[in-house]
């Protein structure tokens, strides 16, 4: 029986990285582990993530940015990640404030911690028949593995989308509030320059 799954293998030499994900699809076109889109990650030291190569995907397969592993990284480095503080530093104002998810518990969070501040990875969707394939493999090339059932990975993509547009949404509440509060007090400023003027005239 075979298991989907999304995994993440860091490496310190980045080097290591291009040569994990040419052995991963070795083991694909043995047959031993069925890749269906696979890239190399980089995080710079301002937490931003890229793909050096612009997704370096298995042949046959969809391209990185359609998949599964490009929606995740878009998440992960994106505005999503930021508001959750997946991007290496949180980038949101004190407009308001939001409960993030629990670091320790989250999916993507996890994922996002095993491509560190200036560090490389290789992230794959995979389907696995036995894990000792991608575990040996990567671990002889002094890769850590780390895997998450893909339906756990895409059930919290989904709900950090629907916490996302909740933020927006409470973030644009706030943002029209002052404004209106803004207009409010401006108004009262020339009413009471209006008046003054008035009584002097």
């Amino acid at each position: 029986m075979s298991a989907h799954n999304v995994i993440a293998v860091s490496f310190e030499d980045r080097s290591k990285a291009y040569e994990a994900l040419s052995e991963l699809k070795g083991a694909a076109l043995e047959g031993r582990v069925d890749v269906l889109s696979a890239t190399i990650v980089t995080r710079d030291e301002y937490g931003r993530l890229s793909s050096p190569e612009g997704g370096d995907v298995v042949a046959g397969a969809a391209t990185v940015g359609g998949s599964l592993i490009g929606l995740m990284i878009g998440v992960i480095g994106g505005p999503i990640g930021m508001l959750f503080g997946w991007t290496g530093g949180l980038a949101v104002g004190g407009a308001f404030d939001i409960r993030r998810a629990d670091r320790t518990d989250s999916v993507l969070g996890e994922i996002s911690r095993a491509i560190p501040l200036g560090g490389t990875a290789v992230v794959a969707e995979v389907e696995e028949y036995a894990f000792e394939v991608v575990d040996t493999l990567m671990l002889e090339l002094g890769g850590t593995v780390y895997r998450r059932p893909t339906e756990l990975v895409l059930a919290e993509i989904e709900a950090a989308e629907d916490a996302y547009r909740t933020a927006q949404k409470e973030a644009d509440r706030i943002v029209r509030e002052q404004r209106k509060a803004e207009r409010r007090q401006n108004a009262q400023e020339r009413l009471a320059d209006l008046k003054e003027k008035l009584e002097f005239a």
